[in-house]
Order: structure tokens, then C-alpha cells, then sequence
């Protein structure tokens, strides 16, 4: 609990009942305005409610057409007769190769568990670190302690909340004007219901397409010694990369970093971000010290309201004009199996690539070492600046 000031006083009983009755008689009167409003328009919103209906049935019945038809394609799917010899052979192709990946991966977890870490150097990292976190834990205590000294203007505050409402007012007021207005306009029903009744004519002639190429697709006999050659590939391309990861992963393990270095760098971070956490504190004091003009705000906040209100009128009318467009599905149909082609080309041009990439064999210690060395570099620079 903060302690106030001496010349602040704190508010009544009485003037904070007179408060919450302002509050209950807005949030009354709110209430009462909705309802005459909404009473106002009952007729109106009864008869939208029973031509919904109407459409809604009319909906219900043409699903249930559409769902006799669906179960008698999968009658006439249950009616086919899979090869299933082929299949067999195919999937104990599959089951083989899962048998060789984990006989692999079971190897690679008994080179693991020979691995012995070094306990000790881990210990003395870990402890080094919570001290820094303590450290860290102080200085925060500190700034705590420092920020509860500090005591904010209640005046200021109560004339800003007392703006903010007034402001919030003249928005729901807006807001209501700009409901009555929606309220006022009468849609073409049946206008709207030519163009559903289009759309699903147009939705069920693509449907009947679909199955033309569906039973196409079922007429044809995929391959399945080729598949099988080409699964044997890609498996043999996945053990070609676990093994050069295994080899990878082993020469990672052969370095030994410099954790002395490392852990003299992670110090200097913290003091830098305890310099940074100290200029933020020192911003966020002149910030408090900044009083906006709410006024100005209030009028900005206006203008963006009718701004708004332009768009998405603006929005309605071309919404209203994309309902009338009528899009060609065979040109669409055309694009599609077009840009469908080029992926699949892209696709291969990107698997010759990691092929190459994977022949492919990195310098690893190369790279420690230029790493090192630029860490290196980079805590002198440091220690230099501290220095100065």
C-alpha cells in the first residue's frame, strides 16, 4: 500500500455514492434507450425472421438431395475391388525398411549412452550463472524499491479518467446514430436469392465435374515396383544423411570451447543491460513527467471514426459488385494445373540441389577456429571500452 501525499485528500463517502449513481443512471438510461429502439423495429425484424426460414428449408431440402446422391457414389465406391496382392507386396517393402532404419537408430543410441559428460564443468557454468542471476535479483529489488517511492498526481489522473469517459459517451453515441441507420435499410431479398440460387447451380455443376475426374482417377493403375524403387532411393538418401550428421555431431563433440572466455563476455552483457535497464528507468521518469492534450486526441479520434465509416461503406458497395462478377472455371481450371506443373519442375530442381549440397563436406574446424577468434576480437573490444 502507497502512503498519499499531504496536500492530496482522498474521496468522501458521499461524493463517491454520487459517482455510482451517476453510473447506474447512464447505464438505465442506456438500457431503456436500446429497448424502445428495439421495440420499435419488432414487425420488421419478425418478418426478416420468418423469410430466413423460408430459405433455411429450402437449404435443408437441397442438402438432403445432395446427401442421397453422396451415399449413392459410396454405394457404388464399395462395390470395387482393390488389388490387394500388390498392395501386400509394396507394404512389406515398407515394413522392411522401417525394420533396417530402427536397427540403425538403435545402434546410434548405444554410441550415445558410451558418451561420459563432464559433470564438474557444468556445475562450476551453472553456479557462475545464478550468481549472475542473483545479482541481477538485487538490482531489480532495488529499482522496485525506487519506483515505490515514487508518487503519482491523483488530480491529473481523475481529470484524464473523467475525459476518457466523456469521450467514450460521444463514441457509443455515434455508434447508436450509425446502427439506426443500418436498421433503416431494406435489402433485396429476392434479388440475393437468384444470386444463392446461381451460385448453387454453379456449385453443383463443378461438383459433378469433380466426380467425372474422380471415376477418371479411379480407372487408372498406379505403378508400384517404380514407387518402390524410388522409396528404396530416398531411404537410402536418409541413411547417406544420418551418417553424415553421426560425423558431424562427433567432430562437435572433439571441440573443447573456452567456457573462462565465454563466461567473462556473459558478465560484460550483464552489465551492459544493466546500463540499458538503468536508461530505460531514466526514460520511463521523463515519460511520466509528459502530460498529452486529450483534447486534440479526442477530436484525432473523431475524424478517424468518420474515416472508417467511409470505408466500409466503400467496402459494401464493392462487395455488392463482386456478388454480380461471374469467374470462368475453365480458365481458372487451366491456371491451376499450369502453376501445378511448374511446382512439381521447382520440386525437382530443388532435390538435384540438396543432392549437390550433400556431397558437399564443410570445414568444420575451420570454422571453430574463425569463430574463436572473432569472439575473440569481440571481448577485447569490449574490455577496451570499459577500460575507457
Amino acid at each position: 500500500m502507497r502512503k498519499l501525499e499531504e496536500n492530496e485528500k482522498p474521496l468522501t463517502p458521499e461524493e463517491i455514492e454520487n459517482q455510482k449513481k451517476i453510473v447506474e443512471d447512464l447505464y438505465k438510461k442506456e438500457r431503456d434507450e436500446r429497448e424502445n429502439y428495439l421495440k420499435s423495429f419488432e414487425v420488421e425484424r419478425k418478418a426478416a425472421f420468418e423469410e430466413s426460414k423460408e430459405l433455411i428449408s429450402a437449404l435443408i431440402s437441397e442438402k438432403s438431395f445432395k446427401r442421397e446422391k453422396q451415399r449413392e457414389r459410396d454405394l457404388e465406391r464399395m462395390e470395387l475391388k482393390p488389388d490387394i496382392e500388390q498392395t501386400g507386396e509394396a507394404i512389406e517393402k515398407t515394413v522392411g525398411e522401417k525394420a533396417f532404419m530402427r536397427e540403425k537408430q538403435r545402434e546410434a543410441d548405444f554410441k550415445r549412452t558410451d558418451l561420459k559428460p563432464d559433470f564438474r564443468g557444468v556445475s562450476e557454468v551453472i553456479s557462475k550463472i545464478i550468481d549472475d542471476k542473483a545479482f541481477l535479483i538485487e538490482k531489480k529489488r532495488e529499482s522496485d524499491v525506487r519506483r515505490l517511492k515514487i508518487k503519482p498526481d491523483m488530480e491529473s489522473a481523475r481529470d484524464a479518467i473523467s475525459k476518457s469517459i466523456n469521450e467514450k459517451a460521444f463514441v457509443i453515441e455515434k455508434k447508436k446514430e450509425s446502427d439506426s441507420r443500418r436498421l433503416e435499410l431494406h435489402p433485396d431479398i429476392e434479388k440475393t436469392g437468384e444470386t444463392i440460387s446461381k451460385s448453387i447451380g454453379e456449385k453443383a455443376f463443378v461438383r459433378e465435374k469433380q466426380r467425372e475426374r474422380d471415376f477418371e482417377r479411379m480407372e487408372l493403375k498406379p505403378a508400384f515396383m517404380k514407387t518402390g524403387e524410388a522409396i528404396s532411393k530416398t531411404v537410402a538418401e536418409k541413411a547417406f544423411r544420418r551418417d553424415k550428421q553421426r560425423e558431424t555431431d562427433q567432430r562437435m563433440l572433439n571441440l573443447h570451447p573456452k567456457i573462462i572466455e565465454k563466461s567473462e563476455a556473459i558478465k560484460a552483457s550483464i552489465d551492459e543491460k544493466a546500463f540499458m535497464i538503468e536508461k530505460k528507468k531514466e526514460s520511463d521518469s521523463r515519460r511520466l513527467e509528459l502530460h498529452p492534450d486529450i483534447e486534440k486526441t479526442g477530436e484525432t479520434i473523431s475524424k478517424s471514426i468518420g474515416e472508417k465509416a467511409f470505408v466500409r461503406e466503400k467496402q459494401r458497395e464493392r462487395d455488392l459488385e463482386r456478388m454480380e462478377l461471374k469467374p470462368a472455371f475453365m480458365k481458372t481450371g487451366e491456371a491451376i494445373s499450369k502453376t501445378v506443373a511448374e511446382k512439381a519442375f521447382v520440386r525437382e530442381k530443388q532435390r538435384e540441389r540438396d543432392l549437390e549440397r550433400m556431397e558437399i563436406k564443410p570445414d568444420i574446424k575451420g570454422i571453430g577456429t574463425l569463430i574463436e577468434g572473432k569472439l575473440e576480437k569481440i571481448e577485447q573490444k569490449k574490455k577496451d571500452e570499459n577500460l575507457t
